[in-house]
């Protein structure tokens, strides 16, 4: 038996049916094979390991290997039907079929590719990192509830899109999802995270968002300011829409001369 097929064996028998390790996948495909599941990890330069089940032809590109840290979990009926395998336990045959990316090592975060040219480019594969933060429309003083932070779903794959929740006490506006983008960075979200009227507080009376146009899209008048519109209403140092008088609805003066005040279009919650 020469060096090659010991390797090859030692491999093989390493392999336990029942295996799988959650919570690390960043891909899944639909080889036809263990070992065409084996092939596409191994040009993803930051896929560790896979799961492979054969009943199902899934296989699951892992970010992380069995490790200290990390327990492939055994004999369960999520499993049952996966084996698991790490990098390091891929045969040379198998690395034999990715042609010339058998001996490039890309960067993390991108695969090897074969052009027709027989050269290979590494290409982005997924976003390593979360997306930018979200704006939230919100100014001081905060409700108690509101606190500046929300969550993205999974997802990382370039293409993939995650999608955003807001922060209780606000609502999305403009959309809610980023997608990863080809050049392995996630686009800028779009859309932001702005205060909502809750139920109990139809009239907005308590609303402390950054809305500052009104429902035809004209500009606030600041409440410190006295032009073009007077008043004797709190002169709170911004533009923002409020309910300081008892309205149905925020509202504010507009800095049109010709209409004195108009509501707002506040999202509710």
């Amino acid at each position: 038996m020469n060096n090659m097929n010991v390797i090859f064996w030692m491999c093989v028998i390493s392999v336990k049916a029942g295996r799988r390790l959650f919570g690390f996948d960043f891909k899944k495909e639909s080889p036809t094979s263990q070992k065409e599941c084996l092939k596409l990890c191994f040009v993803h330069r930051d896929c560790l390991s896979i799961n492979f089940s054969r009943t199902r032809l899934l296989c699951e590109m892992n970010s992380q290997q069995e490790s200290g840290n990390h327990s492939v979990t055994e004999n369960t009926s999520e499993t049952e039907d996966f084996i698991y395998i790490s990098r390091q336990s891929i045969p040379p045959d198998v690395k034999s079929t990715t042609g010339a990316c058998n001996t490039v090592a890309c960067p993390l975060g991108k695969r090897c590719v074969v052009l027709h040219s027989g050269k290979t480019v590494c290409i982005s594969s997924r976003c390593l990192h979360e997306p930018p933060p979200v704006f939230y429309g919100f100014s001081a003083p905060l409700p108690g509830n509101l606190h500046s932070s929300g969550s993205f779903t999974s997802g990382s794959y370039v293409g993939d899109s995650k999608r955003y929740t807001c922060a209780s006490g606000t609502v999305p506006v403009g959309g809610n999802q980023v997608t990863c983008l080809a050049n392995g960075s996630w686009e800028k979200p779009k859309f932001s995270c702005q205060v909502c009227t809750e139920s109990n507080d139809p009239t907005g009376a308590n609303y402390w968002g950054t809305k500052n146009v009104t429902i035809n899209g004209r500009t606030c008048q600041r409440w410190d300011s006295q032009s073009p519109h007077s008043h004797n209403l709190p002169n709170n140092p911004e533009n923002f829409c409020r309910n300081p008088d008892g309205e149905s609805r925020p509202w504010c003066y507009t800095t049109t001369s010709s209409i004195r005040w108009e509501f707002c279009d506040v999202p509710m919650c």
